[in-house]
C-alpha cells in the first residue's frame, strides 16, 4: 500500500515538472497549439505581441472600410465648447513690513532754568496749552527787587546825561566827563536788561502748542536745573521710526504710502506717509532708518505707541490670467492659450497669487487669449468652439485669425496637412508655421509653447 502511495506521488511530481518545463523551455515539439490542449480550452503559449497588434490593426481597418465611426475612429474634427478671457497685465503688489515706534511730532520735557522753591504750579497734567503760557512759577522776590534796583540806576544815569548836555553848551564840563556819563546810561541798561532776564527765568513757560504731561513736582518742592516738571507733547501728528532691509535702501522713498495698525486702536488703519529717511545704512544691522508721519486730528494716538508698518513699493508688471485658468499635473503649472482654433498648452512659472488672479511669467503675453473652462479635457491641438466669460469680450491679438468657430477641413487640407506634419506625426501644422517654412526662415518652437515636445503632451489636463 505504501509503495502504490509513492509511486502516486513520484507520477504528480513528474506531471508537475513536465507541466513547468511547457510553460517555460517551449519546446520544439510543441510550437504548434496542441489539439488536445486546445480541444479543452487551454492554450500554452499565445500568439506573439507583434502577431496580435497585426491582427488588431486589421480588424481597425476592416471597421474603417466598413463605415464605422466607433470608439477612437471618429471625432478628430470635433469641437470643444469653452470659455476664454484675454491676458491682461497686472502689477505685482510689492510691500515692506518692520515694527516702529510712534511719537509726538514736537515732544520735550520741561525743566527750570534756575533754582528755587516752587510758587505756582497754574495748569495740571493733561491741559492742553498754548506757546508761552506759563507752567511753573518760581520764587522772585530777589529778582523784582533787582529789577527795580536797575531801573532806578538807569534813571539816574539818564537824568546825568541830560544835566550834561546843559552843561555843554557853556563849556563847563569836558568832553570826557561827557563820555563817561554816556557810558554809565549804557551800564545801566544792561544791568536792567540782566535783571529782567533772572527774573523771567524764574519761571517756566510752554515752548510750543501741546498738551502736559503729569507733574513730578509740587508747590513748595525746591528744584534746580536738573530737576525734571513735566512733559509737552504737540500730538496733532505722529511719527513713527521703523527701519527696513538694506536691500531696500534704494526703492522706499519720501512720499511713499505706509499703512499703520496698532494693537492700541485694533481694527483701524491709518494711512500716513514717508517724510524722512536717513543718509546712510547701518554697517552693523545691515537696515535703514525711515521716519513715517500720520495725522492725528481725533488725539487718539500716543507716543511710544507700537506700529506694524506697511510701505507699499513699486510693483513690477507680469502677465496677469484669472484664477481658474491656471491648471497643474505632474509637470507643474500650466495654462492652454487658444491660436488659429485649436488648443495650445504653455507653461508657466508663478509669480504672485490671490483670490482673483495669478501673474504668472512664460510664452504668453499680454492680448493672447487664454482658456478658463472647457466642456472635456484639452490636449494640444485640440479644435476649440471660445465663448467669452460673462461679462467680458475676447479681443483677437494682432497677427492671430479669429478663433476657430465652425470649420470642417477638407480632403485637400488634410493631405496637406499630413504633408506638413509628417515629421512629427500629428498631420497638422498652425498657420503661422506654415507660413514661416514658405518664407524660408526657420520655425521656432518652445518646449513649454508646443504642448509636442513634454512627455505628457497627451495627457489631459483640466
Amino acid at each position: 500500500m505504501s509503495r502504490s502511495r509513492q509511486a502516486v506521488k513520484v507520477g504528480l511530481i513528474a506531471i508537475s515538472i513536465g507541466v513547468a518545463g511547457l510553460y517555460i523551455g517551449k519546446p520544439a515539439l510543441f510550437s504548434k497549439p496542441v489539439p488536445f490542449l486546445s480541444s479543452i480550452g487551454l492554450t500554452l503559449w499565445p500568439a506573439e505581441t507583434s502577431e496580435v497588434a497585426v491582427q488588431g490593426s486589421g480588424n481597425k481597418q476592416q471597421g474603417k472600410k466598413g463605415g464605422g465611426k466607433r470608439g477612437f475612429g471618429g471625432g478628430g474634427n470635433q469641437e470643444i465648447l469653452a470659455r476664454a478671457r484675454n491676458v491682461t497685465t497686472g502689477v505685482t503688489d510689492t510691500f515692506v513690513r518692520a515694527i516702529g515706534t510712534g511719537r509726538a511730532a514736537k515732544m520735550t520735557d520741561l525743566y527750570p532754568e534756575a533754582s528755587g522753591r516752587i510758587q505756582e504750579l497754574p495748569h495740571k497734567a493733561g491741559t492742553r496749552v498754548s506757546k508761552g503760557d506759563i507752567v511753573l512759577r518760581l520764587d522772585d522776590a530777589e529778582e523784582k527787587l533787582a529789577v527795580n534796583r536797575a531801573k532806578l540806576a538807569l534813571k539816574d544815569a539818564e537824568e546825568q546825561v541830560e544835566r550834561y548836555e546843559k552843561l555843554m553848551t557853556s563849556q563847563t564840563i569836558s568832553t570826557v566827563q561827557m563820555q563817561n556819563a554816556l557810558l554809565a546810561t549804557n551800564q545801566a541798561r544792561l544791568d536792567l536788561d540782566k535783571a529782567s532776564i533772572d527774573l523771567d527765568r524764574r519761571l517756566v513757560k510752554a515752548p510750543f502748542d501741546g498738551v502736559l504731561g503729569i507733574m513730578d513736582v509740587e508747590i513748595g518742592d525746591y528744584v534746580t536745573q536738573s530737576s525734571r516738571i513735566t512733559g509737552l507733547d504737540d500730538r496733532s501728528s505722529i511719527l513713527v521710526e521703523f527701519v527696513v532691509p538694506e536691500r531696500f535702501a534704494n526703492k522706499v522713498k519720501r512720499g511713499d504710502k505706509v499703512e499703520l495698525r496698532t494693537e492700541a486702536m485694533p481694527g483701524r488703519i491709518f494711512s500716513g506717509e514717508l517724510t524722512a529717511m536717513e543718509n546712510r545704512v547701518n554697517s552693523e544691522s545691515r537696515t535703514l532708518k525711515v521716519q513715517a508721519t500720520v495725522d492725528n486730528p481725533d488725539d487718539l494716538l500716543r507716543s511710544g505707541i507700537a506700529f506694524d508698518a506697511r510701505v507699499q513699493l513699486e510693483g513690477d508688471e507680469w502677465p496677469s490670467v484669472p484664477s481658474i485658468a491656471l491648471k497643474w499635473d505632474r509637470s507643474g503649472p500650466h495654462i492652454w492659450l487658444a491660436e488659429g482654433g485649436e488648443a495650445l498648452r504653455t507653461d508657466v512659472i508663478v509669480i504672485e497669487r490671490s483670490a482673483d488672479r495669478v501673474l504668472i511669467e512664460g510664452e504668453v503675453e499680454p492680448g493672447d487669449i487664454v482658456i478658463t473652462e472647457s466642456v472635456r479635457d484639452l490636449r494640444p491641438g485640440t479644435k476649440v468652439q471660445l465663448s467669452p466669460e460673462p461679462g467680458f469680450t475676447l479681443t483677437q491679438p494682432e497677427g492671430n485669425k479669429p478663433p476657430l468657430v465652425s470649420e470642417t477641413q477638407t480632403s485637400e487640407g488634410k493631405a496637406e496637412g499630413e504633408r506638413k506634419g509628417k515629421g512629427r506625426g500629428k498631420g497638422k501644422n498652425k498657420p503661422a508655421d506654415a507660413e514661416q517654412t514658405q518664407q524660408g526662415e526657420p520655425v521656432k518652437s518652445s518646449g513649454s509653447r508646443s504642448g509636442a515636445s513634454r512627455d505628457d503632451a497627451n495627457q489631459s489636463s483640466s
